[in-house]
């Protein structure tokens, strides 16, 4: 089946590669990942989104996926509030949040603790081939996320020969807790932000930065302001004249500064200090 979209005010390349989405890979000049267990091939030609797949493909969830609803000028004009977040806006404009599947999006950046993009990518494949669904799109192989009642009845044994390491643990509690509904989280859907992230924290191996992550990039929770290492030194050297900060005052002052969109602005400010700047 095929799809074309018309869309305005979008960079795919931007949106893929700004480090908020793991399985997402470039072959041919096409994108290929998985959306809800479809395999895609996309790409976007600067009017017109192009999404191919041998499954039926729901418009309306390719929209959701990519952010297309969102009033993207809208958003950049609130987090466009100083010279130094308007490089960034001027450079990446076009670069949208994507709104992932909720436990795929948590357990991704659960692995992604102390670790590089390479190797979480890895981590996610194997995991995704082992206990995941097979998926085909002509000759190309893909496989879905294997869901949270799927991992909970897998050893932590058998997550660790993965590669997983330390996380595996955090991963499996994660997956039991979910699988059997002690923490709802289609839930956190309807709770405010701090709600939602108190919920998330109290899961073994989740922190404030896996649990920003997973608030904005699945739940749209566009104020939640994740404060990994290139942040935390950006932000410092960007607003702070290279002074040490906590990682929470630098949340804090985010929110504070850039308002309700503080996501979007963290989002385009990692991928600025990381590639444009």
């Amino acid at each position: 089946m095929k799809l074309i979209l018309p869309v305005s005010d979008f960079n795919l390349e931007h949106t893929l590669e700004c480090g908020q989405a793991f399985r997402w890979a470039k072959t041919d000049g096409f994108y290929y990942g998985i959306i809800a267990e479809r395999l895609l091939r996309i790409k976007y030609d600067g009017r017109r989104l192009i999404c191919e797949s041998d499954s039926p493909l729901n418009k309306e969830e390719v929209l959701e996926y990519f952010g297309l609803n969102e009033d993207l000028s809208c958003i950049l004009r609130e987090i466009d509030v100083d010279k130094r977040i308007h490089k960034a806006v001027l450079k990446f404009r076009g670069l949208r949040i994507l709104n992932q599947g909720h436990w795929e999006c948590l357990a991704s950046f659960i692995l992604s603790s102390y670790n590089n993009i390479p190797r979480i990518k890895k981590m996610i494949g194997k995991l995704s081939e082992n206990f995941g669904k097979r998926l085909t799109l002509g000759q190309v192989e893909g496989y879905s996320f294997p869901a949270a009642a799927k991992i909970a009845k897998v050893k932590v044994s058998d997550l660790r020969r993965l590669g997983l390491g330390f996380r595996a643990g955090y991963l499996k509690d994660a997956a039991c807790k979910i699988a059997s509904g002690r923490l709802d989280l289609n839930g956190l859907e309807d709770l405010n932000y701090e709600e939602a992230k108190k919920s998330l924290i109290s899961l073994k191996g989740v922190g404030e930065k896996v649990a920003d992550c997973a608030l904005l990039f699945s739940f749209k929770k566009y104020e939640a302001f994740p404060v990994d290492v290139w942040i935390k030194r950006g932000i410092e050297d960007l607003y702070f004249k290279g002074r040490a900060v906590p990682q929470k005052k630098i949340a804090e002052f985010a929110r504070s500064h850039f308002g309700r969109y503080a996501g979007y602005a963290q989002e385009y400010l990692y991928h600025y200090l990381r590639r444009g700047r």
